[in-house]
């Protein structure tokens, strides 16, 4: 089999067997795409640590059998099979396998333009571990990206992205109902449910957290955390989708479409929308209803 952009390595010594996938992201991979970097597992025969300092990358660890720790920072975590960390590889790290019971660790470092931010949300929602019986979620997709740095199928760097954010979404959704509850997740819907049916209306944080009987800045905070949007950038992407609608297909003065969205002042909504859209709302009308 011809590899042409990724190398297989078998390494096997007095301390570990591995093996890993050396990859090679095309220039398109890197603009537009989530690529792997690297992949492989490991089988450690003694402790062992692993340092790195200043990765362009982010590692997903994945302990398969085991123990062994996580040092990040002023942060130091012990990991059991089972568990899984997602790593900032920018900062200094070190994961070491115990003595007494050594580890086997899948591994994947990987990058994206778009995964600094998205990490970002990662950490806002929960901690660098991700612990209980999600482990048989992340196996399959593992095993699936290898085959494919392989096989190297036409268009494999698209099906390699995909995989890679079928990862990111479980990090993302299992990461926010571990880490703050589905109570708190069900207020959160409900408080955007009641956005989305009510921006017509005259709505203010300070009657929000009056009717679901939260703190006025716990609510700021928890909800951009789930939507990762503020209150009010939420409610100003409804009326917007609103006036699009309006602008589009009705002939109504752009006064009494901002009052239509819920926007008494004309001159704010203009702003709103140009902010929104990067052009006026007669602009915007114009284009499409040509």
């Amino acid at each position: 089999m011809e590899i042409r952009n990724c190398n297989l390595e078998e390494v096997s010594d007095t301390w570990m067997d591995s093996e890993r996938i050396l990859a090679t992201p095309s220039a398109l991979a890197k603009e537009a795409l989530f690529y792997v970097q690297e992949t492989g597992t490991m089988t450690c025969k003694h402790a062992h640590d692993y340092v790195r300092e200043s990765l362009d990358s982010y590692l997903l660890l994945m302990v398969l059998e085991g123990t062994g720790t996580l040092s990040q920072e002023t942060q130091r975590y012990t990991l059991r099979a089972g568990d899984i960390a997602f790593v900032d590889c920018h900062k200094p790290y070190c994961h070491s396998s115990s003595e007494k019971h050594p580890w086997k660790i899948a591994w994947i470092h990987w990058n994206g333009k778009a995964l600094e931010s998205l990490y970002e949300l990662f950490r806002n929602r929960n901690d660098t571990i991700v612990r209980g019986k999600v482990l048989p979620l992340y196996l399959p997709i593992f095993q699936e990206i290898q085959a494919l740095l392989l096989e190297e199928c036409g268009d494999y760097e698209l099906f390699l992205s995909q995989k890679l954010y079928e990862i990111l979404m479980q990090l993302l959704t299992d990461g926010r109902a571990i880490s703050h509850g589905m109570e708190n997740t069900k207020k959160w819907e409900e408080i955007h449910q009641y956005i989305e049916a009510h921006f017509t209306e005259k709505i203010t944080l300070e009657g929000l957290s009056q009717q679901f009987h939260v703190s006025k800045y716990y609510m700021l905070r928890e909800f951009k955390k789930q939507y990762h949007v503020t209150i009010i950038q939420f409610m100003n992407q409804c009326r917007m989708n609103y006036a699009k609608k309006l602008l589009r297909f009705t002939d109504w003065r752009v006064e009494k479409i901002a009052e239509a969205c819920g926007i008494r002042d004309a001159s704010y909504f203009n702003r709103v929308f140009r902010t929104t859209e990067g052009i006026s709302a007669c602009e915007f009308r114009k284009r499409w209803q040509n």
